[in-house]
């Protein structure tokens, strides 16, 4: 009887084990099906001038990436003229519905460097993000990343 019990107890575990790996392998969503049927956002803060604020850079994915399939999401941050990045300022948002806030979602990928995001997850469609971001004197840049999936 103890036989049985221990090995029913190291089967569910491992059985544990292999749940938490599955979901480790899937990914993390960027953004959800539900975000992504929300309808597009009036507009963006992003503006194409010149600026002394941090610079924000999509390195990846740099063309259209599979639906519902992990990608690498890469953002460069670099403050302008060596200034230091203030990675708590960093602000994400889906421009979708009334724009909707992920930098929570985000939080443990944001460092001052940037956004290094392995195993992102989107549903088919374009997705515009809304990135802003400050150096340590306060001065602020925001610019969108845009990412396809099929």
């Amino acid at each position: 009887m103890k036989r049985r019990m221990l090995l029913c107890a190291s089967a569910l575990s491992f059985g544990g084990f292999a749940l938490r790996g599955a979901s480790a392998q899937a990914g993390v969503w960027l953004v959800t099906t539900q975000e992504a049927a929300l309808p597009p956002a009036a507009a963006s803060k992003a503006a194409r001038s010149i600026t002394r604020g941090p610079a924000i850079r999509q390195v990846s994915p740099d063309g259209t990436v599979a639906a519902n399939k992990p990608f690498d999401l890469h953002v460069d941050f670099a403050g302008r003229g060596g200034e230091k990045i203030n990675a708590a300022s960093a602000q994400i948002k889906i421009l979708r519905g009334s724009n909707v806030d992920i930098t929570g979602r985000l939080k443990p990928f944001i460092t001052e460097k940037g956004i290094e995001m392995p195993a992102a997850m989107v549903p088919p469609g374009t997705h515009v993000l809304e990135v802003t971001v400050a150096d340590a004197s306060g001065r602020t840049t925001t610019a969108n990343v845009e990412i396809s999936a099929k």
